[in-house]
C-alpha cells in the first residue's frame, strides 16, 4: 500500500491545539508557549506571578491565544483551581507542558581530594543544601509533575475524545535537565541535579501509567538556554568553553522541537527523552 507524505504546513501544524504550559511566564517555557501560540495553539502560560504572566502575553501574542493564569504548582489546591478554569472555558486540553522549576543552593567549589583534607570536603558536602532545601526543590521540579499530570488527566482524555487534531493523542511533556545525567562533581546543585534526574524518570513512568489512555508523556532534557536561572552566566567566552556547537540554545532550538513533538509531525513518539544541548553533556562523566 502506498503512503504520501503530508505535507510541511499540515505535518508541523499545532494549529488548533489547546495546550497548558506551567512556568510559561520566562525562559524555556515562554519559549516553548511562544512557538506553540505563534503557530496556532491556544496555549494557557502558568505561574505564581500573574503581572509576568500578563506582561509575555502582552509581548508575545501573535493570535491573542496565549491565556495567562496563576497557579502555584506546589499546592494541590491551585493546581485543581487551574484546571476547574480551563474545564470550565474548554473542556479538554490536547497537551501539558511540565516546564516550571528552580534551583536552590549552588553547589560550593569543593577542596581537592589531593589536599588530602577530608573534613574539609565534608563540610562542603554538608553545606550543600538544607534538608528544607531539597525538599522544596524537589516539591517544583519533580512532585509537582506528579499531581498536574494526574489533575489533567481527565482533561487529556476529553482532548482524545474529542479528537480535533486527526492523527493525534494527548500527550505530556515533561522539561527536565540534561544536568539530571551528570556524575561529576562540578553540577550546578546537587538538589536540581537529583530532581531532575528524578523528573525524568518520572516522565518514562507516565508513558507507562497512561498508555492504556492512548495519553503520550515525552521528556526534553535541555542544556544551556537563556532564562532568569541563567541569567548573567551566559557569555559568549562561555559558551564557546563550555558548549561544543560555541553558544547557548534559542527560541528556534526549543521551538523546533517542541512544534516536533506537539504535532503530526511526532505523533508516534512516546515515552522518548530529548536530549538539547549542543553537545554539552559529552564533556562530563554522565549516565546518558
Amino acid at each position: 500500500m502506498s503512503e504520501h507524505l503530508s505535507p510541511i504546513t499540515t505535518l508541523f501544524s499545532v494549529n488548533g491545539l489547546v495546550a497548558v504550559v506551567t512556568g510559561g511566564g520566562t525562559g524555556i517555557g515562554l519559549m516553548i508557549a511562544t512557538a506553540l501560540e505563534n503557530n496556532g495553539a491556544t496555549v494557557y502560560i502558568v505561574s505564581k506571578r500573574l503581572s509576568v504572566l500578563e506582561e509575555a502575553a502582552r509581548k508575545n501574542n501573535q493570535h491573542g491565544k496565549l491565556i495567562p493564569v496563576a497557579c502555584d504548582v506546589s499546592s494541590q489546591e491551585s493546581i485543581l483551581n487551574l484546571v476547574g478554569i480551563i474545564k470550565a472555558r474548554h473542556g479538554y486540553i490536547n497537551l501539558l507542558v511540565n516546564n516550571a522549576g528552580m534551583a536552590l543552593n549552588l553547589l560550593p567549589k569543593l577542596p581537592t581530594p589531593k589536599d588530602g583534607d577530608i573534613k574539609a570536603y565534608q563540610q562542603a558536602l554538608w553545606n550543600a543544601g538544607s534538608p528544607g532545601d531539597f525538599s522544596k526543590t524537589f516539591e517544583v521540579n519533580t512532585t509537582a509533575i506528579w499531581y498536574t499530570t494526574v489533575a489533567f488527566l481527565e482533561l487529556l482524555d476529553a482532548g482524545n475524545k474529542r479528537g480535533n487534531l486527526k492523527g493525534m493523542t494527548s500527550q505530556v511533556i515533561s522539561v527536565t535537565s540534561g544536568g539530571g545525567y551528570r556524575k561529576d562533581e562540578k553540577v550546578y546543585s546537587m538538589s536540581y541535579t537529583l530532581s531532575k534526574a528524578a523528573a525524568t524518570h518520572l516522565g518514562k513512568m507516565l508513558a507507562h501509567f497512561l498508555k492504556d489512555w492512548n495519553i503520550r508523556s515525552n521528556v526534553i532534557a535541555p542544556g544551556v538556554f537563556p532564562s532568569t536561572m541563567t541569567e548573567g552566566l551566559i557569555t559568549d567566552a562561555g559558551m564557546k568553553a563550555a558548549v561544543p556547537l560555541g553558544r547557548a540554545g534559542n527560541m528556534d532550538d526549543m521551538g523546533g522541537l517542541v512544534l516536533f513533538l506537539a504535532s503530526k509531525a511526532g505523533a508516534y513518539v512516546n515515552g522518548t527523552v530529548h536530549l538539547i544541548d549542543g553537545g554539552r553533556l559529552t564533556l562530563f562523566p554522565s549516565t546518558y
